[in-house]
């Protein structure tokens, strides 16, 4: 078992807007994690882990490599990286903006339960025309 507890290890947010087929946006994929870079290598480890429980059975490379170490934020660009994907944003870590972006794809993921239960309901209609303003 090989330690990496000594990595310098940056609490992030994973941020990626999933697109479905034929480009059409879908829903937003949120997510907490910690980034380490080790050896031109982007090491994941899952949020709930602790420092010293940062061990090479359970950190993962996420298959990106960098000649150094890339600064948030930044998005994964090109087409390698199986653990974390391509487009998705990694943002420095606060409560603060995670909780915002936790909000706000409740806050579109009920818009679109809205529409898709009561397309034309006053409240719907309502709803649409006070985020059009808001753009």
């Amino acid at each position: 078992m090989t330690t990496l507890t000594h990595l310098d290890w940056q609490p992030v947010i994973l941020l990626k807007v999933v697109q479905r087929p034929f480009g059409v946006f879908g829903q937003i994929s949120l997510q907490r994690a910690y980034l380490a870079y080790h050896s031109g290598r982007l090491l994941y480890a899952d949020w709930t882990l602790e420092a010293v429980e940062r061990v090479e059975p359970l950190v993962f490379p996420t298959g990106w490599i960098f000649p150094e170490r890339p600064p948030l934020p930044f998005r994964l660009r090109g087409r390698t990286g199986k653990r974390i994907p391509a487009g998705t944003w990694m943002l420095p870590y606060s409560d603060s903006l995670y909780t915002l972006y936790a909000d706000s794809r409740a806050a579109l993921t009920a818009i679109v339960h809205q529409i898709d239960q009561r397309p034309t309901d006053p409240l719907t209609l309502a709803i649409l025309l006070h985020l059009i303003d808001q753009l």
